[in-house]
């Protein structure tokens, strides 16, 4: 079974697929934000391109750096974000309706899954059930057609670059795309599997696809596979046409590509020595262009409908794989635990040996002891999510579409559930081995809740960080800046009584000083009464509320830290989203 038998054959002829109308794409115009003035100006990126391409053509664009090809490429897949006038509609749709797949040039892939888990989670995001049969007989047919099956257990940062290149292909015609736009697809690749990747591309073109191929100058061998050429420069189309029209329209200009010659390499330096040139194709252009057929026929031969997964579905199959990630570098978490909690643990439990809270030299132990655990929390699980987004925002702009951006946020957040947990459990466990604590076992417990609840506040907070602040890149540097507002409101350094008044609000934003506050009672609360020496000149605090009470902590601290640790959680989730959503409308990261 081969490629053009997944689905039904398509007939092929000369119908209109693609239909190019005075497309206008230009960047915005730039101004500072202080004075207003215009720090850069608009720039027109293509300028007023028309045409047409028909069923069954095999395309290559090809033109000088910076004529436009791959924002033209991006449009015709219905990506382009930036402002734009005329109009791409293919079989008379809007573009961003037709069943259009990108290849981009650089794969972004979740390395560590294999070939074959990558490929069963694009079929379950895309078609639905991959042990459907017929879903199943797609999915083994482009394993075998792109000669990936020998590798389907290997994991895809151990692949090469043609078999990447065919996974990321596998993965764009899984819906069996009418129309498939590929960006640079022989770049990086040696000449064996640049010609096995345009073989593919070219197959798929006699099944009635439209392939078009951004290709930069690519040698002979490679360039008449082609049926058809797109010459781009400036930001306009000069021709579309097959070989022989083309060399026709150079001749017409006295441009003859000489023997031996590369005609690809000829047709690029001739548009990039002079405009001359360039204006007299403009001017030959009636002649090189396809005619266009009006077409009122409105169809989607061919494509695969994409099923839309439900948003649980998508939780489900986006934890998954992020499962199969966190199994393979199971043994980096471990290390990491070993180093960030139990080294950190045995430090502290060694330095704060045989602390008690009934001597009025331990109240200041017992403070550091309680600080020192709950920033290890905070701190730790804060910075452990703050790079989150930032390893995976190509990834999954990439795959906008296929799932929602809340089911990535609350994928990506359940994913620290178990950090959560086992680094509170063992903090506390190893740290307070050797300090005495009133009723030991329970009051342990307590701690560890109150600790996994300023958790996942902690992680809340720093995927907020991460999602508001990643376009910038400088996370790590806006980060410790707001840290140091919000642990002052913890009451370790600063009696809370004593901040300012304009300042006061922040202790409610402040995951410190709810895990402080929480802590701090669960640990005085049971202290009843304080050794005073008769000899002391100091002012005594004769038990564990008088303490809190010095401290400035809440009375009825069960609920309101709960409820405050709660409210952070959601506050920086909200945000997190909010980010998230903001890269996703910035649209296709190509």
């Amino acid at each position: 079974m081969e490629l053009n038998m997944v689905n039904k054959q398509l007939d092929v002829n000369d119908d209109e697929v693609i239909r190019i109308n005075g497309l206008k794409v230009w960047t915005p115009e730039e101004k500072s934000w202080w004075r207003r003035k215009v720090i850069k100006p608009q720039g027109l990126i293509l300028n007023g391109v028309s045409g047409c391409i028909k069923e069954g053509e095999f395309a290559a664009l090809i033109g000088p750096s910076g004529a436009g090809k791959t924002t033209f490429l991006v449009s015709l897949a219905g990506k382009c974000t930036l402002p734009s006038d005329g109009s791409v509609t293919v079989n008379g749709r809007n573009v961003k309706q037709g069943a259009v797949e990108i290849v981009p040039q650089f794969e972004v892939f979740m390395d560590s899954l294999s070939v074959k888990e990558h490929l069963i989670f694009m079929t379950e995001m895309k078609l639905g059930n991959y042990k459907k049969p017929h879903n199943n007989v797609i999915l083994n047919t482009l394993i075998r057609d792109l000669k990936l099956k020998s590798h389907l257990n290997t994991p895809i940062k151990g692949l090469s670059g043609g078999e990447r290149r065919l996974l990321s292909l596998a993965s764009s015609l899984l819906s069996n795309p009418q129309i498939l736009i590929c960006d640079e697809p022989t770049t990086g690749l040696d000449s064996y599997n640049a010609l096995l990747v345009i073989g593919v591309l070219k197959k798929l073109s006699l099944t009635g696809k439209v392939v078009i191929c951004s290709v930069h100058q690519p040698s002979w061998d490679l360039f008449k596979e082609f049926s058809s050429i797109l010459l781009m420069a400036e930001g306009k189309l000069l021709f579309h046409g097959t070989h022989e029209q083309c060399r026709r329209l150079f001749e017409s200009i006295n441009l003859r590509c000489p023997m031996n010659y590369n005609p690809a390499e000829f047709y690029i330096r001739a548009l990039s020595n002079g405009r001359g040139y360039i204006e007299k194709i403009l001017e030959m252009s009636p002649n090189g262009f396809s005619e266009c057929r009006e077409t009122s026929e409105i169809t989607d031969k061919g494509s695969i409908k994409m099923t839309q997964r439900h948003w649980c579905k998508q939780v489900e199959l986006l934890l998954w794989r992020s499962s199969i990630s966190l199994k393979r570098d199971i043994r980096n978490q471990l290390l990491q635990l070993f180093l960030s909690v139990m080294a950190s643990s045995l430090v502290i439990g060694t330095c704060y040996m045989g602390i008690s809270g009934n001597t009025q030299r331990g109240i200041q132990d017992i403070r550091g002891f309680l600080w020192l655990m709950t920033s290890e929390v905070c701190f730790g699980l804060s910075y452990n999510a703050l790079y989150a987004f930032d390893a995976e925002i190509t990834l999954f702009k990439r795959e906008a579409g296929m799932y929602s951006c809340s089911a990535y946020f609350v994928n990506r957040l359940l994913n620290y559930i178990p950090r959560c947990i086992v680094w509170p459990i063992t903090l506390v466990f190893i740290a307070t081995l050797a300090v005495e604590l009133p009723n030991h076992v329970v009051t342990a417990l307590e701690f560890t809740a109150a600790l996994i609840g300023a958790g996942f506040a902690s992680v809340a907070y720093g995927l907020g960080m991460s999602a508001v602040f990643i376009s910038s890149g400088v996370m790590g540097d806006v980060m410790p800046c707001a840290d140091l507002p919000l642990f002052l409101m913890s009451g370790a350094f600063l009696r809370i009584t004593s901040i300012p008044l304009w300042l006061y609000p922040l202790k409610y934003i402040s995951h410190f000083y709810y895990a402080m506050d929480a802590i701090s009672n669960l640990y005085w609360r049971q202290i009843y009464y304080i050794d005073c020496p008769s000899n002391s000149t100091t002012l005594c605090i004769k038990d564990g509320p008088s303490v809190l009470l010095e401290n400035g902590y809440s009375a009825n601290f069960i609920f309101e830290d709960c409820l405050g640790l709660m409210f952070i959680t959601i506050l920086w989730s909200l945000l997190a989203y909010w980010g998230l959503k903001r890269e996703e409308k910035k649209g296709y990261a190509y």
